[in-house]
């Protein structure tokens, strides 16, 4: 803002009086830096994927162009412009880059590789020229703001002049009236910042005081006029008073600022007051602009406190996130975790509003997004490395479901074929993950090619399905047999074998049927065990499971019962184990007394107890095993 300076460039007589005028009115006025349309703070382009530089172009645009844009606006602009320019271009840079390295592996070499610019590269590049081209005007008509400013103030003074040389040779009516038109003039212009403003005001205070001096004839009027400016100013130095007060419960914002501003330029414009009374006026309004200028000064000291504040807890989330730059897995869960983490640092980055210092700003910003975007690069590379793998995979299923497509099509199902297909079935197992996309319809695929195969294999002609019918009534018959001699209690183990044997060698049933007659012989060769007088309970136990398992098994049954029941008999084995080893601890603290001693056999013979089922269970998962593997 600007200054009431002392007087340059005038008759030496103007000079002396215009310094003896303006010399107490030296108040400064407060930068405003309010910006109206678009404000740089917190602006953090290191994130910034290009749909959001484009957004923040945009922004710019739109601001720069408004008919109300000023000049903290526009240097906001300036600083933002330069940042994302670089940022932006490092972005596409690396784009092409891999585009290139892209084309140079499909095709060898780099001739003929031209890269095509995307709907964002284009809106971007359009916005940063309109944005240019309109800062060009903008500063071009500021320009010539300033230069014209300049130019009108000194023709007001030249035609000031004229009117106090007149007011010296006899003053008139039509003279006072052109001094008034000269005063309102002068108001009018307005204030732009120049480097000539100290002499131009210098100039017109000591002309004003001149030419009220000469005019002797209206001394009344002159003691008059003074004493109505001072009152008018009184009433300026009262309202920056007032906001000076105000101070004291509130901010100092870019809007009080203004308002001081205005009111102080007010002042400046208002003709002299009687110099005693306008001494303690001014001294009023500098004390009214200390106050202000404290608070100021303390917020400017809080602010950078607070941006400090900032700055030490981004740069501790820096350090934190560094770590992660550094990690690696071939685990799809650790990444899963370890991204989980990083978005929670990344999160609390967010949550931290405000500018830090500007020394510091852009290089910890910079160093967060590196290591942000380090650490997803790199999770990027291990699910593409991933992805690639699970395609393979896609693919070698994919030839084992058209290897079955092709046999059901052929609609061979001898017994090479069914070999295979059975082969085709474990090498199925052996093939890795494929994407998560393609994993539920790859699965049907293969099924249901599976199932279309022994579909095909069961009910191939009339007299395959009357042999499965035959087969049904032989195991049947089998099954009656085994019942009857339950029934007479005729039981003789050694038959059991040869039982087993038959039932396995007769051959397919109906598929509906399949399920049934499989319970009806495992249910038939149990009863005959259990009412079995040769061998004990643990035998018997034994053999009942190994009944379900040969039948289970060998005759076209789900494996998984038998998964499940091994599964069932660990959980058994853990607890018994885990019994075993409290009973063990237990009988440690127990004296030698003969109370302890009888205590002590007690604890044994659990012990030896639960041994002994433990390895009745072991030995039945080892018959599972066996069986299954």
């Amino acid at each position: 803002m600007e200054k009431e300076p002392e007087v340059a460039s005038v008759e030496s007589a103007e000079e002396d009086k215009g310094k003896e005028e303006a010399s107490g009115e030296d108040i400064e006025e407060l930068e405003d830096d309010t910006a109206e349309h678009f404000s740089s703070d917190d602006i953090d382009v290191d994130g910034y994927d290009k749909k959001d530089f484009v957004a923040l172009a945009e922004r710019m645009a739109d601001a720069i162009k408004k008919s109300t844009v000023n000049i903290n606006d526009v240097r906001n602009i300036d600083a933002v412009y330069k940042d994302i320019r670089s940022a932006y271009d490092e972005i596409h840079g690396s784009e092409v880059d891999e585009a290139k390295e892209a084309y140079i592996k499909a095709n060898g070499s780099d001739d003929g590789f031209a890269y095509k610019n995307d709907n964002y590269d284009i809106r971007f590049e359009s916005l940063m020229i309109q944005i240019r081209d309109e800062r060009r005007d903008f500063y071009k008509k500021y320009d010539a703001l300033r230069e014209d400013y300049f130019e009108r103030k000194t023709k007001l003074l030249d035609r000031l002049r004229e009117v106090v040389d007149q007011e010296e040779k006899g003053g008139s009516k039509e003279n006072w009236e052109a001094f008034k038109a000269i005063q309102n003039e002068w108001r009018d212009a307005g204030n732009v910042s120049s480097p000539h403003n100290g002499a131009l005001w210098s100039a017109y205070n000591a002309l004003l005081d001149r030419y009220f001096d000469i005019r002797s004839i209206q001394n009344e009027l002159k003691e008059l006029d003074r004493k109505k400016n001072l009152e008018v100013r009184e009433g300026f130095v009262e309202k920056v008073e007032e906001i000076a007060k105000s101070l004291a419960n509130q901010e100092l914002t870019g809007s009080i600022m203004k308002m001081a501003n205005e009111h102080l330029n007010e002042y400046k414009h208002t003709g002299p007051g009687p110099r005693a009374e306008q001494e303690k006026l001014w001294e009023r309004m500098k004390a009214a602009f200390d106050v202000i200028y404290d608070k100021k000064r303390a917020q400017d000291t809080e602010g950078q406190k607070l941006m400090e504040e900032i700055y030490t807890a981004k740069a501790s989330l820096v350090e934190k996130l560094k770590p992660y730059v550094e990690f690696a897995s071939d685990r799809i869960n650790d990444w899963n975790a370890k991204t989980k983490e990083v978005l929670e640092i990344q999160e609390q980055w967010n949550k931290l509003k405000g500018p830090m210092p500007r020394d510091k700003a852009k290089d910890t910003s910079k160093a967060f997004w590196g290591a942000l975007k380090g650490f997803f690069k790199a999770k990027s590379n291990f699910f593409n490395e991933l992805e690639a793998e699970r395609k393979v995979n896609l693919e070698a299923k994919e030839k084992l479901c058209k290897e079955v497509e092709d046999l059901v099509k052929e609609g061979d199902v001898s017994a090479d074929n069914t070999n295979r297909v059975i082969q085709l079935q474990k090498e199925w197992k052996g093939v890795g993950h494929v994407p998560q996309k393609q994993k539920d319809s790859i699965y049907k695929r293969f099924k249901k090619a599976c199932d279309a195969f022994f579909d095909l294999k069961r009910a191939g002609s009339a007299e395959q399905q009357k042999e499965y019918e035959e087969n049904l009534k032989a195991k049947q018959d089998l099954c009656a047999s085994i019942e009857k001699e339950v029934k007479e209690k005729d039981t003789d183990l050694s038959k059991l074998p040869e039982y087993k044997k038959q039932f396995n060698e007769i051959g397919f049933v109906p598929r509906k049927d399949m399920k049934k007659i499989q319970k009806r012989f495992v249910d038939a060769i149990n009863s005959y065990v259990v009412n079995t007088t040769e061998i004990d309970k643990d035998e018997k136990d034994k053999l009942l499971l190994k009944n379900e398992v040969d039948v289970t098994l060998k005759t076209g049954g789900n494996p998984k019962a038998m998964h499940r029941q091994e599964n069932d008999l660990r959980r058994k084995l853990k607890s018994l184990e885990d019994e075993i080893n409290q009973l063990k601890t237990n009988i440690e603290f127990f004296g030698r007394s003969k109370g302890a001693e009888k205590i002590k056999a007690e604890y044994e013979k659990k012990i030896s107890k639960a041994e002994d089922e433990a390895v009745k269970i072991k030995d039945k998962i080892d018959l599972i095993r066996a069986a299954t593997e």
